[in-house]
Parts: structure tokens; sequence; C-alpha cells
């Protein structure tokens, strides 16, 4: 679940300094309680439209609840968290120690006492709620490259194809509609991003959208010599620099180059390679969270910056919610 650097980091931490980082990530008051209610917290937009106007709407149990003027519903600041609506409460410290010690959902289950499917639960909303780690804007000089993952149907029981063994490889080579395309990027100021995009070759148009509104402030952008790069910088007048690692370009002008997007792209296969396969209406969350602990890994209070991201977002929820359904339709 966690690369093993981090996952060394916490065995090896002392169980007062292993406490500490358990409440760091879901610490939300003042008094210390990872499950309270901090009753001082301001809501800035509704968890269900994201529509910022709103307006106080009264207290419940001492908690401020707020009204939507968009969609007209009641929240409070906890409303689409990934704690929400989260049952066993009294058992989160220690499912999160499991987590944190690298252990699978199963072994998870057994040593916090709840159910697989309640562990599996607690695990991809915990993920889910890492979508707030997705970057807005690049700048300065960008790398961008494109990989791709086996498409994979984990979980479902309505396949859309012939079952598969396990290890067993598409049976289309190359880039072909059996894999999914993850666009990877980072600039040289430290931010990165990973977005599951399509099926297949990238087209300018996949670009396009991943882009929209996140290189208003990129001078160069660099990447291999695919011509849906070069269309793309083309019509968003960007300064293209392209290499072609087949005849061993790897710089230009000594400092335009795509080795640290590459070396994003290996350590995530890496890090991907520590699961027994991937379902892909799950591989976003895993790509965020991997995200999360390229993030932090730096970081002298790791899980304090973990707790910050795993708490801004307040759309966790409904995304887990919206996900949870669409897996009970396609086993019906």
């Amino acid at each position: 679940m966690i690369p093993s650097d981090f996952r060394d980091y916490f065995l090896s931490s002392s169980l007062i300094i292993q406490q500490d980082i358990v409440n760091s990530l879901l610490s939300l008051s003042t008094s210390g309680s990872p499950l309270e209610e901090d009753k001082e917290l301001k809501a800035d937009s509704c968890p269900h439209c994201k529509d910022q106007r709103i307006r106080a709407n009264g207290k419940l149990k001492g908690v401020q609840r707020y009204l939507c003027n968009g969609c007209g519903k009641n929240f409070s600041e906890t409303t689409g968290k990934f704690w929400f609506a989260l049952k066993k409460k009294d058992k989160i410290n220690k499912y999160l120690y499991c987590l944190l010690s690298g252990y699978s959902i199963r072994k998870s289950a057994k040593e916090t006492g709840i159910a697989i499917q309640t562990s599996f639960d607690w695990r991809h909303k915990l993920l889910t709620s890492f979508s707030s780690v997705s970057v807005s804007e690049f700048e300065g000089i960008v790398e961008s490259d494109d990989l791709f993952f086996p498409i994979s149907e984990k979980g479902n029981r309505r396949l859309e194809r012939k079952p598969k063994k396990r290890g067993e490889k598409a049976s289309k080579a190359g880039i072909s509609n059996e894999k999914v395309a993850v666009i990877a990027t980072c600039d040289r100021s430290g931010n990165k991003d990973f977005e599951v995009i399509t099926t297949g070759r990238i087209s300018k148009k996949d670009l396009n959208k991943v882009y929209q509104g996140k290189l208003d402030k990129a001078t160069v952008l660099c990447s291999d010599s695919h011509r849906s790069y070069g269309a793309f910088a083309k019509s968003n007048t960007i300064i293209h620099k392209k290499f072609n690692a087949s005849k061993g370009q790897k710089t230009v002008d000594k400092i335009y180059h795509v080795q640290n997007v590459n070396n994003m792209d290996m350590r995530l296969r890496k890090f991907m390679e520590s699961f027994n396969g991937v379902a892909t209406k799950y591989l976003q969350n895993y790509l965020n969270w991997f995200l999360v602990l390229e993030k932090i890994k730096n970081k002298t209070n790791k899980m304090a910056t973990l707790a910050g991201i795993a708490l801004a977002s307040n759309q966790t929820w409904m995304q887990f919610k919206d996900i949870a359904i669409n897996n009970m339709l396609s086993r019906t």
C-alpha cells in the first residue's frame, strides 16, 4: 500500500510518534480527537455542487449547518469528507496503523476486527479524499509523458471481455484499446501530476482536456516526439521541445529534457507493482495516493502534511458513493 521507505519510517518510530502520526492524519479539532467535528471550521463551498453561494443555516448539536443557494441542499463542514457517515469510528486509529504499516486489505481487516468489505471501503474513502492533490497550474519548463496500464475489470462480475488468468498479457501488442493511458506531468518547481485520460493512444483532444487552464504560466513543453504533443503545443502557442528516445536523444540546449518525468514514471510503476492488480475504475485513486506520498516524503512532519491533503476535500463521500453505486450496478 505504501513504498517501503515510508513504511519503514513509520514502523521504526516509537509508539508515541506512531500515535502522533495517526492522530495527525485525522486530526480535526483542537481537542485532539480525530473523529470529533471542529465547531470552529467554516465551509467555503457546497460539497454537493461546489457552489460558493452558501449561508449559515442554524446549528445541530453545536455544529454549524449551511444551506447552498445553488442546489438548495443542507450540509456541515464535515459533509463529504472521508470520515463522513463512517461507522465503527473507535477502530479508525488501529486501521490507520495497519494502513501505514503497509498491511493488505485482508490483514488490516483481521487486525482491526472489521469485515474485509469495510476494510476495502475505508481504504478507498481515504484514497478518494486525495483528489485535492491534483495540480491546478504548472509553470516554466514543463515535462509531459504518457504511460499505459492494462485495463482491469477486477471485482466486476459482468465483464466486457473474456476473463483472463492473473498475469496474462493483453491480446493486442503495443498500445491499444486494451490499455488505459495516463498523462504524467511535472515542472522544475516540483509540481507533479498523473491523470487517467483515455484508452489507447492519446490525442490532441486528450491533451487539451488534461491541460485546460494549467499551462498559462508554462514557457516550454518537453515531451516525446509523438505528433499529438506537437499539434497541442502549436494550437496553444507553447514552445515545444521534443525528444526521440529511440535515437538516444536526451537533452536539447543542455536544459530541456524529460528525465524528471521519466523518473516519475519509473517510481510509479514500482509503486503499482506492490499491488495484486488495480481495477481501472480505482486507478486514479492510487495515482493520487502515490502523488501524496511523493509530496510528503521529504517533509519533516510527514503525516501533518498528509492530514492537510486528506482533509482538504469535501467531495470524498460523493465521489466514493458514485464509485460504490457503479460497482453495485456492475454486479447485478
